[in-house]
């Protein structure tokens, strides 16, 4: 197991403990869960209901982190005429069955997925229609809405799998990092576009979360990394979903970019900073990285 307290002089740890998922948070979610799923059985062919994204991957922090499901249908559902039809349409389906179901609940059509809002939108549900396609590796690969009405491949089955493995040989550090920049993603007014996918996958394949490091450093190395990279898209290490992108435009690539270079401008003066044994100025550097929401 990672050491949360790696420099107790710093506040890494007190935040890591204060952005664990909660027992009682997850908890008021299966009621909703339970109830969207049979509904979706009643409506569709149903073959299975898969929780994917943070909560899946162990990298879900609290308040923040939707409950995300992938809902395999069985391929006629996505058939007219013989023809595989576009995701759009499916998508606006199940947001209207969804919405005739839920009618004191927002459900609202996401660019992959139905959004549906309980407890008055504090909680969401994102659900990705899917279908299967085949297998690789022994894995079940599905297509899935591609956010601009076509479909696309992904295998949450090998891609988690690929991530957990990173993770282990960190020490289980990946996962906490991962809980680190989604807070960092999330902690201004509008949240900083970077897709969480892409988080997890990009830890995974650089590795930078392996051997003797701090929690910082690695931040700092993550921070340097999206720079040197300008923040661009990660080809797939496990060979399915193609590019997977940080962002999904232009204007959020610049957007992010601009996040980027202010908070490794920021993290170099709070290393250095630590390396000085100046904990006080590190603590200030990062808190001005997590929009004041460090100390």
């Amino acid at each position: 197991m990672a050491r949360i307290d790696q420099n107790p002089r710093l506040n890494y740890g007190r935040l890591l403990r204060s952005i664990q998922p909660t027992s009682g948070e997850l908890k008021s979610a299966i009621s909703n869960v339970s109830s969207t799923k049979k509904r979706l059985e009643k409506s569709f062919n149903l073959k299975k209901f898969q929780r994917i994204g943070s909560h899946a991957r162990s990298s879900a922090i609290n308040s923040f982190s939707d409950l995300d499901f992938l809902a395999v249908l069985a391929r006629n559902e996505a058939k007219w005429g013989g023809s595989v039809v576009k995701s759009d349409t499916v998508i606006k389906k199940i947001s209207q069955d969804l919405n005739s179901r839920f009618t004191t609940t927002t459900v609202r059509k996401d660019m992959q997925a139905v959004v549906v809002q309980f407890g008055g939108g504090q909680k969401s549900m994102d659900v990705v229609p899917g279908f299967f396609h085949s297998f690789k590796n022994r894995r079940p690969v599905y297509f899935i809405p591609d956010g601009y009405g076509g479909w696309m491949e992904t295998s949450p089955e090998a891609h988690n799998t690929f991530i957990n493995n990173e993770n282990i040989r960190s020490g289980e550090k990946q996962k906490k990092v991962g809980q680190l920049i989604r807070f960092w993603k999330h902690s201004r007014a509008s949240s900083i576009p970077i897709s969480s996918f892409y988080i997890d996958l990009l830890l995974a394949d650089s590795g930078i979360c392996i051997g003797a490091k701090s929690y910082p450093m690695v931040m700092y190395e993550f921070f340097k990394l999206m720079y040197d990279r300008k923040c661009r898209g990660l080809n797939d290490p496990v060979g399915i979903a193609g590019v997977v992108g940080a962002v999904k435009t232009q204007s959020q690539i610049n957007t992010l970019y601009s996040h980027i270079e202010n908070s490794l401008d920021h993290a170099i003066k709070a290393v250095n900073a630590e390396h000085n044994k100046q904990f006080k100025e590190a603590n200030r550097q990062w808190d001005i990285i997590f929009n004041h929401n460090f100390l």
